[in-house]
Formats: C-alpha cells, structure tokens, sequence
C-alpha cells in the first residue's frame, strides 16, 4: 500500500529486475505481477517489466519504481547504463528490496563480502539488510557490520532492515 499511496488509477508500477540473471525476468515478472495483484485488490494497476533499452522512459511513464534485490553490482551498472532516469522521479515512489535498497542507498554493507560499498546515493541513507537473519549466517556479524556501516564516511541515518521490515522516507 506504501508502494501506490496517493497515486490516482490506475495506479503504474514499474517493475524493474536487472539485478537478475535475464532469462529468470519472465518468471519473476509474473510472480512481481500477481504479488500486486493480489495484495492490491482494489486498485487498478498496470505493471511493466524494466527494460534496459527503455528504463528512462518507464520511469517517467511509472507512479510507482520497484527494484528487486539480486547482485547488487550488477543492478547499479545497469542502472548507470541509462542517462537521466534519476531526474524522472520526481513525485513518485521508489521501492527497493535487498540488492535494489544497497543500489538507491547511498552507502551499503555487502553481505556477499563483507565489505562497505557505496550505492547510487538517491536516499541519504546507510543500508543494512537482511538484518540479523540467516543471510550469508556462517559469515556476517552483525553488530560488526552495523558498527562499521555506522563509522563509515559520514553521519547519516542507517536503516537495519530485517526480512519483510521496511521503511518509508519522504524526500
């Protein structure tokens, strides 16, 4: 509901997976589609898959730009790969989970290598997600990865996401 708040019918959501291997997009498409579906009865939506070709046209087509977690290397080159998207989004909602929340960040804690990365900076915010789960668990310690995250660069907020928890930020 967070995704769609305000936005007049029917409401488009930009469904982007280049984080992704591409020959998974079809499938994980149809599932986005029916997730939104179904949790949004009552709304009329549009959803199109993320194209790499086109993204900065989708974006100013969208109300709504969800980004699905995958490699986050990966989604950050894709995204840079297209010009002036970022100044489509203005008055609507951008949504990403795992890899796509490292990528809008604008600073992130690898889990895969456990390293600080800096992502593409649209929210100024620190990330940290997956937080305190089973997530790369034989590896990751938490309160190191926080703590690090949290000395890293400057002072700014850090969002320790837990599976499923999110939060909303109004820019």
């Amino acid at each position: 509901e967070a995704l769609v708040d305000g936005f007049e019918e029917p409401i488009k959501i930009l469904d982007c997976l280049f984080a992704r291997p591409v020959e998974n997009w079809g499938s994980a498409f149809a599932e986005d589609r029916d997730f939104f579906t179904r949790h949004l009865p009552d709304k009329k939506l549009e959803v199109q898959l993320a194209d790499l070709d086109k993204f900065t046209e989708q974006v100013g087509w969208a109300h709504a730009i969800s980004i699905r977690g995958g490699e986050t290397d990966a989604l950050i080159g894709s995204l840079n790969k297209n010009t002036g998207w970022q100044k489509e989004l203005h008055d609507k909602t951008l949504a990403g989970s795992s890899a796509g929340a490292d990528a809008i960040a604008k600073y992130y804690y690898d889990l895969d290598n456990l390293e600080l990365k800096e992502g593409m900076g649209l929210l100024p915010v620190k990330v940290l997600v997956h937080y305190r789960s089973d997530y790369n668990a034989s590896n990751v310690d938490w309160n190191k990865a926080y703590s690090e995250l949290k000395d890293y660069k400057e002072n700014i907020p850090i969002l320790a996401l837990a599976e499923g928890q999110f939060e909303v930020r109004v820019k």
